[in-house]
């Protein structure tokens, strides 16, 4: 039977302290909404909160669930210059705001933008849902796998990424003694929005689990992946966040 554990990855939203937002690309305030009627003809009964962002974005979001430090919200609803942008109504997508590294919006163009927002997908690893906005209209949407950290230069080759992966690593075998490729993305910041890094990726990994297994989470791989990657992960995830590794350096 296959076993999941869960990195130091998965405590990143609780160590940035929910209610804290400093976020280098998206200064917000945050306001609570006092007459809930005058919006969408909503039950009273529901609490909503509008969020502002810079470059005039707003985001008006329906309180679903308190576990302590960690809120969600449903009924997303993504507005600029007066016009609903982009609409999610669902009831199966739940997104967070407590965690101060999202989201992240960049300016593309002159009147283009990425915008990133993190989605609670328990029991799944959170991610991160990219929307792709021109001139006031979504143009499309994707998924990136959650940030561990600000972007940062690993290598000092003077240029700054972001990275993350978008799964846990699971465990069989005797002795649990194999695990799954969950490999780590990195993305550079560019004029025209986030690019994945291939190049950069294939190296990061190939030190982490000794030869490149591609861009995607898997679960068979030939031969089977030693648990002892994992150490190498953390390790990884460590100088990710800019924090010290257990040994000091690299690998």
């Amino acid at each position: 039977m296959k076993k999941t554990i869960l990195t130091l990855s998965i405590f990143a939203f609780i160590a940035s302290g929910c209610g804290k937002k400093s976020n280098q690309q998206a200064n917000t305030k945050v306001y609570e909404v006092i007459n809930q009627t005058l919006i969408d003809n909503e039950p009273p009964t529901f609490e909503f909160k509008t969020f502002e962002f810079d470059f005039g974005f707003t985001v008006t979001v329906r309180k679903t669930e308190v576990f302590d430090v960690l809120k969600t919200f449903e009924h997303f609803k993504l507005k600029r210059n007066n016009r609903i942008v982009y609409f999610d109504d669902g009831l199966l997508n739940e997104y967070e705001f407590c965690n101060e590294l999202f989201p992240i919006i960049l300016q593309t163009g002159d009147d283009s933008f990425e915008l990133l927002f993190e989605v609670n997908d328990r029991p799944n690893k959170n991610y991160l849902k990219r929307l792709f906005v021109s001139n006031d209209k979504l143009i499309g949407q994707d998924k990136l796998p959650l940030f561990e950290g600000k972007p940062i230069d690993i290598d000092n080759d003077g240029i700054k990424r972001y990275a993350g992966s978008f799964g846990f690593f699971e465990l069989w075998g005797e002795n649990n003694s194999f695990t799954t490729y969950n490999p780590i993305l990195y993305f550079k910041i560019t004029e025209t929005g986030l690019k994945l890094d291939s190049l950069f990726t294939k190296q990061r990994n190939e030190m982490i689990y000794g030869q490149f297994h591609g861009f995607s989470y898997s679960e068979k791989n030939e031969p089977p992946i030693p648990i002892s990657v994992i150490e190498k992960f953390e390790q990884e995830i460590r100088i990710i966040r800019g924090e010290k590794t257990l040994n000091g350096s690299d690998y």
